[in-house]
């Protein structure tokens, strides 16, 4: 599964533990701007949400929010990099892949087939 692995790893290649994303409750990190979020979420987004809420749903349970939690932190260093519906997403990902309701390959052939479309101006 691509970036669950060593390079992912809670170790420095000195061994030392590194901190993940679920470690840095209680740690000083800055002020806070107190200013009242506004962003407007985009319709990836909405959708990224919506997948999720069918995925928790309890009728299905199709996944738990501590598996989606679990994938996140495994994006290790590069957790802070991605937007928040984007480790959402790739946990989304990485979790269906584990649990087998798609292979790489199926998901590799899909994302080239939205790529094509996205690129050829059809967005449907």
């Amino acid at each position: 599964m691509t970036g669950l692995g060593a390079e992912n790893s809670v170790q420095t290649t000195r061994g030392e533990r590194m901190r993940g994303p679920q470690d840095y409750g209680g740690m000083p990190a800055g002020p806070v701007d107190p200013v009242k979020h506004e962003h407007v979420p985009t319709h990836w987004e909405k959708t990224v949400d919506a997948m999720m809420m069918l995925l928790f749903d309890q009728r299905r349970r199709l996944a738990r929010v501590d598996e989606s939690r679990r994938m996140q932190e495994a994006l290790g260093e590069d957790y802070h990099k991605y937007p928040y519906y984007e480790r959402w997403l790739q946990a989304i990902s990485w979790l269906m892949l584990e649990k087998g309701v798609y292979t790489q390959e199926e998901l590799e052939a899909k994302k080239a087939e939205v790529k094509a479309r996205l690129e050829s101006g059809n967005e449907s």
